[in-house]
C-alpha cells in the first residue's frame, strides 16, 4: 500500500499508479467528491431556506414596526410638538428594529448551537465508531464556528434596520397635529 502526506496528493498518488498499467485502484477520492457534491447540495438547499427564512423575518419586522408606529402616533405627534428632532424620532424606531433583529438573530443562535449539540451528541459518536473500525472515537458532524456566530448576528440585526427603515420613514412624516388629534 501506498501513502501521501495529504489529502490533496491522493488524486495525483492514484493517477500515477494507473499510468504504470494498474488498472484496479481503489482510494477514497471517489467517495469524498461525492460527499463533497452532496455537502455542497445540501449547503444550497438550506441556504434557500434560510433567504426564504430571512425574507419572512424581515416582513414580519416591518410589519411589527407599522404597527407600532399606528399604535403610538400620538406619542409621535407629542414628541414633535414638544420640540423633538425628526431624526431621533427615526433613530428611535431604527434601534427597535434592530432590536428586533439582534432579538431574533439570539434566539436562532441558541437554537442552531441546541441542535448542533443534538447533533453531534446523537450522531457523533456511530459516525466516530463507523469510521474508525467500531472504535470509540468520538466525532463531530456539526461544527458552528464563533465567526459564523457572529456574523449571523451582525446579518440579523443588519435585517432588521433594512427592514425597519421603511417604517421609521413613516414615522417621520406623520403630522405633529394630526397625530396628536389621534385616538
Amino acid at each position: 500500500s501506498i501513502w501521501t502526506n495529504t489529502m490533496e496528493d491522493v488524486g495525483s498518488v492514484e493517477q500515477a499508479i494507473k499510468d504504470y498499467g494498474f488498472e484496479e485502484t481503489y482510494s477514497m477520492e471517489t467517495e469524498r467528491k461525492s460527499m463533497e457534491e452532496q455537502s455542497m447540495t445540501i449547503q444550497l438547499v438550506l441556504g434557500g431556506l434560510g433567504a426564504v427564512s430571512l425574507f419572512v423575518a424581515a416582513i414580519g419586522i416591518t410589519n411589527t414596526m407599522v404597527m407600532s408606529i399606528y399604535e403610538r402616533t400620538k406619542e409621535i405627534g407629542i414628541m414633535k410638538a414638544l420640540g423633538c428632532y425628526v431624526k431621533d424620532i427615526r433613530r428611535m424606531f431604527l434601534f427597535e428594529a434592530a432590536a428586533i433583529g439582534f432579538s431574533g438573530g439570539v434566539i436562532g443562535l441558541i437554537l442552531s448551537y441546541a441542535i448542533s449539540g443534538l447533533l453531534n451528541m446523537l450522531g457523533g459518536g456511530s459516525m466516530g465508531s463507523m469510521m474508525t473500525g467500531g472504535s470509540a472515537v468520538s466525532m463531530k458532524i456539526s461544527v458552528i464556528p464563533i465567526w459564523l456566530a457572529l456574523l449571523a448576528l451582525f446579518f440579523a440585526t443588519m435585517i432588521g434596520l433594512i427592514a425597519g427603515y421603511a417604517p421609521a420613514r413613516r414615522a417621520v412624516k406623520i403630522s405633529a397635529l394630526e397625530a396628536i388629534r389621534t385616538n
